[in-house]
């Protein structure tokens, strides 16, 4: 039985570390999170700038071509101008001409004011997205020091869990079930006794079990927190390189 305890100990080890190297793999991408936060902002506000940008230029170019009416109305109203026959048809020429004229300089005014906001909205516009670039680059940078991170975990996942289905193999069908059963609901399965206390729950094992315990011929469950239990003495000849998976509990593992 004793050594059907090494195997669990030696089990319970190579399972804490990979569990924690899976742990570290989860928290990696949120090292990227706010740098894709960032650039999805940036993203969306070059595109509402960009769309601004494009309905401004669109209405510079229709008022663009109205003005480009408005001056062949203007040599059209010239035209009537010179081809007038007496004073009535001279005034009402000349009178469209000047409506002409001053239609034509209003519209050239604006058509100026917004090739001026154009030129300062496309600076903005240049300027948001070499931000963007750029925090696309930081972004991949960083994307790119997880992926490596990630990949040196899973490397070392594979590392240290060499022998582990050898393990489980060696270990006795009904010991393996309770293992897996424990470790899912408690976070670990096996914890020692010393001084008559379990680690796993801090409570004091009745003196019976401690006993049973100390002849080392089966493994045990602490009656409090269920799981499977020895004493820490029992393996002092041949030290198990599990001693660390079973933490002390905390208060929340007293109650469990």
């Amino acid at each position: 039985m004793k050594d059907q305890l090494l195997f669990l100990l030696q089990l319970q080890t190579i399972d804490a570390k990979v569990k924690e190297l899976e742990a570290q793999i989860k928290t990696l991408p949120e090292k990227t999170e706010a740098a894709r936060r960032d650039l999805a902002k940036l993203e969306a506000m070059v595109g509402v700038e960009r769309a601004r940008l494009t309905e401004t230029e669109t209405w510079k170019r229709q008022q663009e071509t109205l003005l480009e009416r408005e001056h062949d109305s203007l040599k059209q109203a010239k035209t009537k101008l010179n081809a007038s026959r007496n004073g009535k048809e001279f005034e009402a020429a000349n009178r469209e001409i000047e409506a002409k004229k001053r239609s034509i300089i209003d519209r050239d005014k604006e058509v100026k004011k917004v090739v001026e906001a154009l030129g300062q909205t496309t600076a903005q516009v240049v300027a948001h997205e070499a931000d963007v670039e750029n925090v696309r680059q930081t972004l991949a940078t960083e994307q790119a020091t997880v992926d490596a991170k990630i990949a040196a975990l899973r490397a070392e996942i594979e590392t240290v869990g060499a022998g582990r289905a050898e393990l489980r193999a060696k270990l006795e069908a009904g010991l393996l079930k309770t293992y897996d059963t424990l470790a899912q609901k408690k976070g670990y399965a096996v914890a020692p006794v010393e001084k008559g206390v379990c680690r796993g729950c801090h409570t004091a094992v009745p003196p019976q079990l401690n006993n049973i315990l100390a002849r080392g011929e089966s493994v045990e469950v602490c009656p409090r927190c269920g799981r499977m239990i020895y004493r820490q003495e029992l393996l002092a000849d041949k030290p198990a390189p599990a001693g660390d998976a079973a933490p002390a509990a905390s208060s929340g593992d007293a109650v469990s």
